[in-house]
């Protein structure tokens, strides 16, 4: 399948195999479908079989061209290691061999065995992927105990047109509610809220986010009404109002994150981006922010002083406790606006983000020193906290941090400098490798890449040299 001439993605534009999925597959799979490419099967029992690679939210399947059944290959749950192969498919001749790209995806069988007894062991599965036009990709299977599976019940056409419809009246719904002048802002609370459920179980839905702008844009702005600093004087010296801006705040942060996430092969969302860098460049700035938060009034009321400061230390939690998980909410936002930039370095298509830029912006801002010490000082709190283990979310949390980290030191050599000489004790004392080996169990799937990511930083800590500007 070429690729689109504006993003450099694999587009979803070949009508029969798209009918063929929609009878195939339920309609909450087939909408969570992000890609498909045309490839070349190589395994014992086929040789340069042309056929169909399907990516979902949860497998990769394979089905035939023209395609008459569609199997399960892998699972992504499985997936324990994704690698980038140097090499040419002999089989193709120039250009075509030099601008394609192989990885390989390492994984190990344990949903898909439950349904096939010859699923064993570890495998590796070779898909390759392209900069640029490409008609031929390779995929090689290396062992046997390919997965076939076939859809008990072919739904109609009708059905799943049907299903999708009441998807984007739904997302209408919501977004002109959203946009009401006379909102409250406890009704935006649960009508963002309503939004970023029905998106984690719909992934239409983020396509219908992205496919215009002025959603994207109205959050932000949102944002920018609350944050670092709320607009509303009164909220200065009110806690319990900036509770409610905060938590609503972290709501649409949480909702722009989901909205990032798995949808790199939308070209809505590029263009999105691409049309006011100004909207993104704010958005950066609005998550490298602490928030600020009110101070307390004084109360000369003996009885009411008494009363009031109960209040005061109930709403102080609170807000101490908000500005905790608005830290993590916003780096896990800023990962997902980081891995555009770096996908933008890819040069896919001819909108490019260069991550060089992105941190150039970043190290102009003088929040960002803050940022990253609070980044820092969390790292050393949770690999030194306690012996207990890190949950899923805790080690997913890590990998974000790390991940900002390796970024400041790679691309910024402001920044770079800053860790270097301010933190220099903390990596040796708490941040190194025996510690974190006692805080990421071994059945994480995040734990090796993890793993990977900490050595990559120790090196760029430890090597002093200058980065990449």
């Amino acid at each position: 399948m070429a690729s689109r001439a504006q993003s450099g993605f694999p587009a979803r534009t070949n009508s029969r195999l798209d009918a063929f999925l929609r009878r195939h597959l339920a309609p909450k799979v087939y909408d969570a479908i992000r890609a498909y490419e045309p490839c070349i099967v190589v395994s014992d029992s086929e040789r340069h079989t042309l056929k169909y690679v399907v990516l979902s939210d949860r497998l990769i399947y394979l089905t035939e061209n023209p395609p008459k059944s569609i199997r399960r290959v892998v699972a992504l749950r499985d997936v324990v290691a994704i690698d980038l192969v140097d090499d040419y498919p002999e089989f193709l001749s120039s250009p075509d061999r030099e601008i394609n790209q192989h990885i390989r995806i390492i994984y190990s069988s344990t949903v898909l065995k439950k349904e096939c007894e010859k699923s064993k062991g570890v495998r590796k599965f070779i898909i390759p992927f392209h900069h640029a036009n490409a008609n031929n990709k390779k995929v090689k299977e290396e062992k046997n105990g390919l997965i076939f599976w076939r859809s008990k019940k072919c739904r109609s056409l009708n059905e799943s047109s049907l299903r999708s419809e009441e998807k984007i009246k739904h997302f209408s719904q919501l977004k002109s509610e959203l946009f009401l002048k006379d909102n409250t802002l406890r009704k935006i609370l649960c009508i963002i809220t309503e939004l970023k459920v029905a998106a984690q179980k719909n992934f239409i839905l983020k396509r219908l986010f992205w496919k215009t702008s002025d959603l994207f844009y109205f959050l932000v702005n949102k944002l920018h009404e609350y944050l670092p600093e709320s607009k509303d004087k009164n909220a200065l010296q009110n806690k319990s109002q900036r509770v409610d801006e905060l938590v609503t705040c972290i709501e649409i942060i949480q909702t722009l994150g989901l909205m990032f996430r798995e949808t790199e092969i939308e070209s809505s969302r590029i263009n999105t981006l691409a049309a006011k860098k100004g909207t993104l460049f704010n958005l950066l700035k609005i998550l490298i922010s602490k928030p600020q938060i009110p101070k307390s009034c004084p109360v000369f009321d003996v009885q009411l002083m008494a009363d009031s400061t109960l209040t005061e230390m109930s709403f102080d939690a609170k807000l101490q406790n908000l500005i905790l998980e608005y830290t993590d909410t916003a780096t896990a936002l800023l990962y997902e606006i980081l891995l555009v930039f770096q996908q933008g370095n890819l040069g896919l298509g001819s909108t490019k983000f260069a991550i060089s830029w992105m941190m150039s912006f970043l190290q102009s801002c003088p929040p960002i020193v803050t940022f990253v010490a609070s980044i820092v000082k969390q790292v050393v709190k949770g690999l030194s906290a306690s012996l207990q283990l890190l949950s899923p979310f805790q080690a997913v949390l890590l990998y974000q941090q790390f991940y900002i980290l390796k970024s400041c030191l790679q691309y910024s050599k402001t920044l770079a400098e800053y860790i270097r000489n301010d933190y220099s004790e903390e990596f040796r004392y708490f941040i190194h490798m025996p510690a974190l080996e006692k805080k990421l169990p071994l059945c994480y799937p995040i734990t090796q890449p993890t793993t990977q990511l900490f050595h990559e930083i120790l090196k760029l800590v430890e090597q002093k040299q200058c980065v990449k500007c």
